[in-house]
């Protein structure tokens, strides 16, 4: 008695069809009807009525389904778990606050469409924590800014990021941006809580000008900074390439290229650890999604 036989007779069982169970099991239904007979001949029972339509199952075939469903289906689902999609690791991908854009959410979404099964995971935490993570192997890359020419790791750059100022989109600044920081330090301020690069530039700037500013609101999320200035609570500042979608019409971004320096943000990899098959695809599509990005925005 063989697995096949056992699925065989169950889908017939299930559809009542020896040819609707030949189209489920893509075979040829006279190669269905004889792993069927065959199980008959070993348990020396008819298993169907096969005279009626549909199928009926004798006593017999009734109780020999009634115990091989639950063994089939068991073995189902065992052969897919152990299929090599399945048993591969997941995708692990750190990302320091405020970097979490919509070209990595571009990039996954692409890799679910073409590998469904393939599972990824995004850890954020500070710059310092995301690079820690990379070189210790608990993920296999980062999306983060150049780390400069440290020797542990490999840099490939995506694209160039400048910070912006983010507004209401009804915002004076959207029309006349400001000329200096200190005018962006006379209104409420809405910042990442953690100290990000961009609001540690920031608050540098502040404290060497000597301007007073209040951060007013602090978020732990790019997503949820946004929501808060269409509310009109204050003004944001953080990397064009970390915003949720460039095509949010109910906030204004202005460049602050003239004020604080940009980014290269880009694929951080440990130089001694070789990438997943996983993590070398979705390389791929952010190699290509940044090269987009670059070309959309003339750099």
């Amino acid at each position: 008695m063989e697995i096949k036989e056992l699925k065989s007779f169950c889908i017939v069982a299930k559809l009542g069809s020896f040819s609707k169970a030949s189209q489920m099991l893509a075979m040829g239904q006279s190669a269905v009807t004889k792993q069927v007979k065959r199980l008959e001949v070993e348990l020396g029972e008819e298993l169907v009525e096969r005279g009626s339509r549909p199928i009926r199952l004798t006593p017999a075939g009734a109780n020999l389904f009634r115990i091989a469903l639950p063994l089939v289906e068991g073995v189902e689902d065992l052969t897919h778990r152990a299929a090599p999609s399945a048993m591969e690791p997941p995708v692990t991908v750190a990302v320091p606050h405020g970097f979490i854009g919509h070209v990595l959410l571009e990039a996954v979404r692409e890799m679910r469409q073409l590998a469904p099964s393939r599972k990824i995971r995004i850890r954020s935490g500070t710059k310092d924590e995301a690079f820690y993570l990379v070189q210790s192997g608990a993920v296999d890359f980062a999306i983060a800014p150049d780390p400069g020419r440290s020797a542990p790791f490999k840099f490939t750059p995506l694209f160039p990021s400048e910070r912006i100022l983010i507004t209401p989109a009804d915002h004076t600044f959207v029309q006349q941006p400001p000329s200096s920081l200190e005018e962006i330090a006379r209104h409420p301020l809405v910042l990442l809580r953690f100290q990000t690069e961009t609001r540690a530039l920031l608050e540098t700037e502040f404290r060497r000008l000597g301007v007073p500013y209040e951060i007013a609101i602090e978020l732990d999320s790019m997503d949820l900074l946004e929501r808060y200035v269409e509310l009109g609570l204050g003004v944001a500042i953080g990397l064009r390439g970390a915003l949720t979608t460039e095509q949010n019409l109910r906030v204004g971004i202005v460049s602050l290229a003239r004020f604080l320096p940009a980014e290269t943000v880009g694929v951080v990899q440990s130089r001694s650890i070789a990438l997943s098959p996983g993590a070398h695809d979705l390389v791929k599509v952010l190699e290509q999604l940044g090269l987009a990005y670059c070309r959309s925005h003339a750099f």
